[in-house]
């Protein structure tokens, strides 16, 4: 997928510190921002591109100034009141209580194995000095990207100065979050209008759904984390057209077309509202794709879609929910099943909306 037309949606920021405090970022998939950042701390959303800045302000001779990485802001905001990085520790003082998780970073250079090494302490010195030089191997020199912002530890980067980075050959070396993200206590991010499916991905916790991320990993090996990422399935590309054409179908009808990170698309109109969970699907695996989405259809109805008609102060006449198979399914009873649950099954083309089993209504689209 293109990754050019989220330039104009994602949010862009450059995070700075010293190279023993990306260590245990990379680590511990975190950073921390001081209390006077707050207000901006606050605008940071899930899915936002942010640009790694190691400096050579550091308690490291070896340590240089340039751009180690970058990565994907996470959901699960937290406010600390210990001490985690190596000048707390010395200090023994709580400098960056305000957490801004990461679902991914991608690193020019490679660490070793993440199991094999402790992250900066009072009494690991000498290792914390050879994993510096690891992680600064391939780092960008800040002369060589124009305009990149160097004051202070943290602010906003222009698409300009995102690109130049953004469109680097090096290589990359990606770590990701173990942790699980959660629907009720995660930061929110609201249904957003949508025009296409590319922007859709607004908010999405990963970089991999674009090609110019993904032909640039090295090959994975234990260093990195295994997650089960939601979002790559989401990329396939039959799964963006089926969401497309739901776009489409809804918008010449009037229907506004919403997203989110969780939400593959939920439309209404002033009386009539729809929530569609697409998946990609064989024979093979219907089922196991089917009760996937069936989870997520209730789950998102109680968790995001209650909460819209709250903010809007709005009450539909007809709520329906729908899964969407990539293939035909041949499973009758399966179908059966999760039309018991008063969820539709639906095949998508770019004209209709075709009910598979009970009608449930969906013959009016």
């Amino acid at each position: 997928m293109d990754f050019t037309p989220l330039l104009d949606s994602k949010g862009f920021f450059r995070f700075t510190g010293p190279p023993e405090h990306w260590l245990f970022a990379v680590k511990y998939m975190t950073w921390g921002l001081e209390d006077k950042y707050k207000p901006n701390w606050q605008r940071i959303q899930p899915g936002d591109i942010f640009f790694i800045h190691s400096t050579a302000n550091s308690y490291f001779p070896n340590a240089k100034s340039g751009i180690i990485g970058l990565g994907v802001v996470g959901s699960n905001f937290q406010i600390k009141n210990d001490v985690r990085w190596l000048r707390e520790l010395k200090e023994q003082r709580n400098i960056w209580p305000l957490l801004v998780p990461f679902s991914e970073i991608y690193l020019f250079s490679q660490l070793p194995l993440i199991q094999s090494w402790e992250p900066p302490n009072l009494s690991n010195e000498a290792q914390t000095k050879n994993l510096i030089d690891a992680l600064l191997k391939n780092f960008i020199p800040l002369s060589t990207i124009g305009s990149f912002p160097k004051m202070g530890s943290f602010s906003a980067v222009s698409k300009e100065v995102a690109r130049q980075i953004l469109f680097d050959k090096r290589a990359l070396y990606v770590y990701e979050s173990e942790a699980e993200e959660i629907l009720s206590t995660s930061k929110p991010t609201k249904l957003t209008k949508v025009n296409n499916v590319g922007e859709t991905f607004r908010f999405a916790a990963t970089l991999r759904t674009f090609d110019n991320i993904r032909f640039r990993l090295v090959k994975e090996d234990s260093t990195t984390y295994k997650r089960d990422n939601e979002l790559l399935a989401r990329a396939d590309k039959i799964h963006c057209s089926i969401i497309q054409n739901l776009i489409n179908i809804f918008k010449l009808k009037g229907y506004d077309t919403l997203s989110n990170r969780f939400v593959d698309l939920f439309v209404h109109n002033e009386k009539n509202s729809l929530l569609f969970e697409v998946k990609s699907t064989g024979n093979w695996n219907f089922r196991s794709q089917a009760r996937k989405g069936i989870i997520q259809l209730l789950e998102y109805d109680y968790f995001e879609i209650r909460k819209f008609e709250a903010e809007q102060k709005i009450s539909f006449q007809n709520k329906q929910k729908v899964f969407v198979p990539s293939q035909p399914p041949k499973d009758e009873k399966y179908v059966d099943f999760i039309n018991k649950l008063q969820i539709g099954v639906a095949m998508v083309d770019e004209k209709r909306i075709t009910a598979v089993g009970a009608d449930l209504g969906l013959s009016g689209y």
